[in-house]
């Protein structure tokens, strides 16, 4: 009988194999060996059509004496802040003020996550309208009907970083009032039930119990908005190319600029290989917390 529990136990294993090897095979293709190829291209100059020439560290040292180099860490970390707060701020005070039953509640939780399921360059080209240049801006126009002074939001060097942390904002606002409204309706009846008895009003239940509760996925979603903006890129390149100047260039237009624009592919997987690591840590921080 151990004989054959053990032949059953290898065969579920091989079939188990069986089923993920698409998957590992996935992995291995599009995600292992190109990381190990951007560790390896890092330590080399190349320009992808002359051989590579091991340089060693010399990427690494040019990266950190680079004050643009610089600016692009303190921007992304302006951008990565900015946006989690916001998103996770307005997602949950949107999902708490929401959460009711009735025709008014529900049309506003629909309107608030369309826009997440607006494809991201569909996105970026509306937010181009709302915010481009004269006169075809909405939102100027709204200013101007307003009796307000109009602005360059994207050639602004003040008001570009704002424009684009405006568009995460109206972009993403939606997904994270979804996961905190599946969040707070997760939580028993009986917990409000118990706190309304103890005399607690509607403001003192949402702080005191509603919030709390809430942790886990406060946390999920701190982590998960925060790798997002390290890693954004497409949005930013489509609205403003990274500039007036280097005024939005992130780490990822950064690493572009390098790697597609002047074909400087061991610096810019250099540049890379730092965003990695990033990312990897807040990576580790959400798998310890989770």
């Amino acid at each position: 009988m151990a004989k054959k529990g053990a032949g059953i136990e290898a065969k579920i294993g091989r079939t188990g194999y069986a089923f993920t090897s698409p998957v590992l095979v996935h992995y291995a293709i599009f995600f292992w060996i190109p990381l190990v190829l951007i560790v390896v291209v890092s330590f080399t100059d190349w320009d992808m059509f002359n051989p590579m020439k091991f340089i060693g560290l010399k990427n690494y040292g040019k990266l950190f004496a680079d004050f643009f180099f610089r600016k692009a860490i303190l921007i992304s970390l302006i951008y990565t802040i900015s946006t989690t707060f916001l998103l996770v701020f307005l997602g949950m005070l949107i999902a708490v003020l929401f959460d009711r039953p009735g025709p008014i509640a529900s049309t506003a939780r629909v309107l608030f996550f369309m826009t997440a399921v607006i494809p991201l360059i569909s996105g970026a080209a509306i937010w181009v309208y709302i915010t481009g240049p004269e006169p075809y801006s909405g939102l100027n126009n709204v200013m101007r009907f307003l009796g307000l002074k109009t602005q360059l939001w994207q050639a602004d060097r003040n008001l570009a970083l704002p424009t684009i942390i405006g568009f995460a904002v109206w972009k993403s606002t939606g997904f994270n009032v979804l996961i905190f409204t599946a969040g707070i309706r997760g939580i028993p009846k009986e917990y409000h039930d118990c706190a309304e008895i103890d005399g607690a009003n509607a403001y003192q239940r949402m702080i005191y119990l509603t919030i709390p509760l809430l942790k886990p996925i406060t946390i999920f979603l701190v982590i998960t908005n925060m790798i997002g903006g390290w890693a954004a890129f497409t949005p930013i390149w489509f609205i403003t190319h990274g500039g007036p100047g280097s005024a939005t260039r992130v780490m990822t237009a950064y690493i572009y600029e390098y790697g597609f624009g002047r074909f400087e592919y061991g610096y810019a997987c250099a540049s890379a290989v730092i965003l990695i690591c990033i990312v990897l840590i807040f990576t580790y921080v959400r798998l310890r917390k989770l």
